[in-house]
């Protein structure tokens, strides 16, 4: 489990999906982004439908609000959602035990650089409230 200190609004949570998974893959996705490109979340809920790959789910702590929990089966995708949310939005990154160090984060950056690629230019970036299904660039 990783832990995420936010200190601002969280990202489109569909960058997520082409972060984990690729763009315009099928999901399951459950949560509270009301609207859909809410930037205020506080839960979300992804299962890829199209492998066996685990569900990742990102909450924020109800006894600590800014602090968001990031839980999945797979190390993989739940170090990669932890240091994209920290990267968007965090003051502060930490697995189960203690606050990861810039090397550390940037090591995740190296080894993760194809993902964080993609996110990169994910259409989500562009949502709003007037124009929540941006169309691809």
């Amino acid at each position: 489990m990783y832990h995420v200190t936010v200190n601002g609004n969280r990202p489109d949570f569909r960058i997520f999906v082409d972060l984990l998974y690729g763009v315009d893959r099928n999901v399951d996705t459950d949560g509270d982004s009301d609207p859909v490109n809410s930037r205020t979340w506080s839960y979300l809920y992804i299962a890829d439908r199209e492998s066996d790959d685990p569900f990742v789910e990102i909450g924020a702590l109800v006894e600590q609000p800014k602090m968001f929990s990031v839980e999945s089966k797979s190390e993989r995708l739940e170090e990669l959602t932890a240091l994209y949310l920290f990267m968007c939005c965090g003051a502060e990154i930490a697995d189960s035990s203690t606050t990861l160090s810039s090397e550390q984060i940037e090591s995740l950056k190296v080894r993760y650089s194809v993902e964080l690629s993609r996110a990169a230019v994910s259409r989500w970036h562009r949502s709003s409230d007037e124009e929540p299904y941006p169309k691809s660039a």
